[in-house]
């Protein structure tokens, strides 16, 4: 019940941050963003791996490594400006 909390709650976060990019045309919240969604692909990772979908939990899980680390990536660039 928590990863469902947590998985719509980011979920719900990443698409604030997308909408305000896009309606502002604004990149200043991209790493944020990333975060939120890397958050999303942990929590279904962990939720897939639980019903014994092994194979889909483990790419979700890749994709949360590679989401998060760009995320972090484009955080770090903004903030060395």
């Amino acid at each position: 019940m928590i990863l469902k909390l947590i998985r719509i709650t980011a979920a719900v976060v990443t698409f604030a941050f997308a909408l305000h990019s896009s309606i502002t045309e604004s990149h200043l919240y991209i790493g944020w963003m990333m975060l939120s969604l890397g958050v999303m692909m942990l929590a279904m990772g962990i939720e897939e791996i639980q019903k014994d979908k092994k194979w889909i939990g483990y790419v979700s899980l890749g994709a949360f490594v590679l989401i998060s680390s760009t995320g972090i990536e484009q955080l770090i660039q903004l903030y060395k400006q």
